[in-house]
Parts: C-alpha cells; structure tokens; sequence
C-alpha cells in the first residue's frame, strides 16, 4: 500500500504491523482537498482489509494536523450552474470523505495531533480510537465563522465531550486549547512534543496487547451507535444568504457582514 503510485495529498508507510498516513499539504495548512479525503479513506480501507496491520496512525505535519476542509473546491462548486452543484458535491464530499470508512474500520486508529486540528481534522480525531497530542495543539469547530456548518459535529461532538461543550464549540467556534480538549475528553492524552511519537508508540504496544478480533467486536458494538451522516448539509448552508456572504468574505479577506436569518 504504501508504494501506491497516485498518493498526491498524503504520505503512507508500513512497519511492524503500524500503517502510517501523514497529512500532507503544509503549505495549505493541510486543509482537506477531496483527493486527501479520498486518500485517507482508501489507505484505511486497505489497512483494514489488511491481515498484517494491526494499528493505523493518522498524523499531519510539524504544528498543523489539519485546518480543515479546503473551500476552494466548495467555492468552486456554488459558481457552477444550479443544475450541476449537488452532483458536483457529492462527487467531491460524499464520496470522498473518510469519516465512516474510520467508523466501520475493524483496525484501531490512532490520531497524533501537533498543532491546529479544526473542522474535518476535528472530527477525523473525535473518530479515532486514541488521539494523543502535543501540548500545542489547538481544537475547533469554524465553520460557522464563514457561514457554513459541518454535518458531523452534531453528531459526534456530544457523545464525545458532551452536548453543552458541543453546541457552544459550535455555534461560537471558539479554539479550544489540548489541556481543555484533554478535560473534556475529546483527547485521551496530551504530552510535550518531544514525547508524543514515544507516546504514539506506547499506545501501539497497549491496542496490540488485545486480541484482533476482541479489538474488531468491540469497536463495531460500539459505532454502531453512530447515526450516518449525509454531508449535503455543508452544501445547503452555503447557499443561504449568510452562506454566500461568509464564503465571499473568505474569498476576499475580510470580514463577513450578517443578516438575520428568518428560519427559526
């Protein structure tokens, strides 16, 4: 797998039983292009399938994990005509995203988290089984900043951190820092950076203690708690007023001026 000749986004090795996948777009803050989404979600697809993977780790790069998904392919979208937008969407979001293949993976996954881990990083986090981060990594949930929304974090932030967290996480999208992500349960441990591939590893060790199949039973009883999630919501908020607004703002580096919203 991890001589896959179109990896474009990410970088993938194996060893020892740990398949690796690394984040790779710095320059971009790593932020999510359909092709990264697609990648993550084929490499754990084919790690779990694998017979000689045990783990999966999912990390970024030095000081940003992820900031999320890239805007320009939503923007990109919303200038095409009415007619073609949806198919376009789900051709570049549903089809794409890697979020329920994690659910459903029978291999326990481990998110190392360094920096900025927002939006679809966010919930790429809150869906492994152990996210480990450094004491300078950053968490939230700022969609709605550029008025749009996230169709997972309904969902999964409140089994995690609770609804109260969730909703003010959401609906202020204020940063969190990892010693209140670690408070609050979204992190099961937060370490210097200088031991957070030790403590990576460490956890490794303690998932590979279980048996294989006990690990898979468990992990699916679990989620399948987990409604599914239809990611078209993104979609239908931007093209609300303040969607465009919000967007448009983005696009030309200002800040975004509100309307009322009339739906209650």
């Amino acid at each position: 797998m991890n001589d896959h000749a179109a990896w474009v986004d990410t970088l993938h090795s194996s060893a020892d039983g740990v398949y690796r996948v690394i984040l790779n777009r710095p320059a971009k803050k790593n932020a999510f292009t359909p092709t990264m989404y697609r990648e993550v979600k084929q490499a754990v697809l084919a790690a779990g399938n694998d017979p000689l993977i045990d783990v999966i780790i999912v990390e970024g790069t030095d000081g940003i994990f992820s900031s999320g998904g890239d805007l320009k392919t939503l923007l990109d979208i919303l200038d095409l005509p009415p007619d073609q937008r949806l198919n376009a969407f789900v051709a570049a979001f549903n089809e794409t995203m890697p979020f329920q293949a994690m659910a459903d993976c029978p291999k326990p996954i481990i998110a190392k988290v360094d920096g900025l881990c927002l939006a679809g990083g966010l919930i790429l986090a809150a869906l492994a089984d152990a996210t480990i981060a450094s004491t300078r990594a950053e968490f939230g949930v700022p969609e709605g900043r550029v008025g749009v929304v996230d169709a997972f974090c309904p969902v999964l932030l409140p089994a995690s951190i609770g609804l109260s967290r969730a909703r003010y996480m959401m609906t202020s999208g204020v940063r969190i820092d990892a010693a209140t992500a670690l408070a609050w349960g979204l992190v099961l441990k937060v370490v210097p950076l200088a031991e957070l591939e030790a403590t990576v590893q460490e956890t490794v060790a303690e998932f590979k203690r279980v048996s294989p199949d006990s690990r898979r039973l468990y992990k699916r009883a679990a989620n399948r708690l987990l409604p599914r999630v239809n990611p078209t919501v993104v979609l239908d908020a931007a093209l609300t007023e303040n969607g465009r607004e919000g967007l448009a703002a983005f696009r030309d580096k200002r800040q975004p001026q509100w309307v009322p919203s009339g739906d209650l």
